[in-house]
């Protein structure tokens, strides 16, 4: 497999489980924990500035391992 084809899947799965583990690992937590957010601030912070940005550094540690891994020679053609 390519090796670009290789890192961009990688970081859109890595993105992807990156996202959701946080959230639900949030939604788990306040559910164990008793966690009180009647507003909701706390969890859209969670969903629209943590997860994304752990899903962003999710991708890009599975995109670089991932064309370790499994990205084929350097150099050759496909």
């Amino acid at each position: 497999m390519n090796r670009t084809l290789t890192g961009f899947l990688g970081f859109i799965g890595g993105l992807i489980a990156g996202y959701c583990a946080i959230l639900f690992g949030w939604v788990a937590y306040t559910n164990i924990a008793d966690v009180s957010d009647m507003g909701g601030g706390k969890a859209m912070g969670v969903a629209f500035l943590f997860a994304p940005l752990g899903g962003v550094v999710a991708g890009a540690i599975c995109s670089i391992l991932l064309v370790r891994l499994f990205g084929g020679a350097k150099g050759a053609s496909a």
